[in-house]
């Protein structure tokens, strides 16, 4: 059997996979009750923990009471995306999605994020 790679936009996984535009996934996803209910997942194989990254020399912590008043760059579809959005949204952080950790980590060089909160997989190791 060939394995053919499809790189997808990671909020648009479980939508291709169920319009079958592939046969499987291989990605850091969590599992969540949302996702349960629309594919299957095998047994867990790894767990990966979020990071909150910031550029060289910044002194953020990973508390709301840290970010507050902060930009924080997400990716679209992440649990990361879920976690910012309930827990430090609410709490006076501002917290932007990205169709991509490509396009996040764009911004935070450019400096009009302060700090994003991806698995340390997905982020570059420039930071």
């Amino acid at each position: 059997m060939k394995c053919e790679w499809v790189e997808t936009a990671y909020d648009s996984i479980i939508p291709a996979l169920n319009a079958k535009k592939f046969d499987a996934v291989l990605s850091a996803m969590a599992i969540t009750p949302k996702r349960k209910a629309q594919v299957n997942f095998t047994d867990v194989l790894y767990n990966i923990p979020s990071v909150l990254v910031a550029k060289k020399g910044s002194t953020l912590d990973a508390t709301a009471e840290a970010l507050k008043g902060k930009v924080i760059g997400v990716s679209q579809g992440t649990t990361q995306e879920t976690y910012a959005m309930a827990v430090w949204q609410s709490k006076g952080v501002q917290v932007v999605s990205y169709q991509n950790q490509d396009a996040v980590n764009l911004d935070l060089e450019s400096g009009r994020i302060d700090a994003t909160l991806p698995t340390p997989r997905r982020q570059k190791p420039a930071f």
